[in-house]
């Protein structure tokens, strides 16, 4: 299983408006490693929400069977219990990559906790105290951090280092598919 949301990165200078703002922090983590993929993006969108999931597939070379998430809109339109309505665009990519989306209950983010929890973390630990100049090189900064720090640190919950148990998970993820998901509107 993976699990996904946003957060708030740090502060970055907005090209357009020339003041600091907090752009989106897109966090995929896997369930059993912990082993996370960190993006951060101005703006969010149908697309942008599917494009970072390939992105994060492709940066953990496989797909998880299910992929737990929030009731945003970018992801589900109608978060009934028994049977959600999921964005056409992202169950589309979701069905190209072999992949079961698990909606959560409304007002129920316990239900993701090892994403919230990678949340808080690279925000406490990643990126507190710094401001970027640009989205790229908070995007550089995360990248490095997560490949240097929070890959290699001891896990608090399993008491082992996060990329010594991806390496035993990455042998359960799917094989990624010969194409990419072909975008539509």
């Amino acid at each position: 299983e993976a699990q996904v949301d946003y957060g708030e990165g740090a502060p970055t200078l907005h090209p357009q408006t020339g003041k600091y703002r907090k752009p989106r922090l897109f966090v995929l983590s896997l369930g059993c490693s912990r082993h996370a993929f960190r993006k951060v993006v101005w703006k969010s969108s149908k697309e942008i929400w599917c494009e970072l999931h390939e992105e994060a597939f492709a940066y953990f070379g496989g797909v998880t069977k299910t992929v737990r998430l929030d009731n945003l809109r970018e992801g589900v339109i109608d978060p009934d219990i028994y049977d959600p309505e999921l964005n056409p665009l992202y169950a589309d990519l979701l069905t190209h990559y072999g992949v079961v989306a698990i909606p959560c209950r409304p007002y129920a983010p316990d239900l993701k906790g090892k994403v919230e929890s990678a949340v808080g973390y690279t925000q406490r630990t990643g990126l507190a105290g710094r401001r970027f100049e640009t989205i790229d090189e908070q995007n550089r900064h995360l990248f490095h951090w997560n490949d240097r720090w929070a890959a290699t640190r001891i896990h608090g919950t399993t008491k082992r280092q996060v990329r010594e148990m991806f390496e035993e998970e990455r042998p359960f993820l799917t094989p990624l598919p010969a194409t990419r998901f072909e975008y539509y509107r």
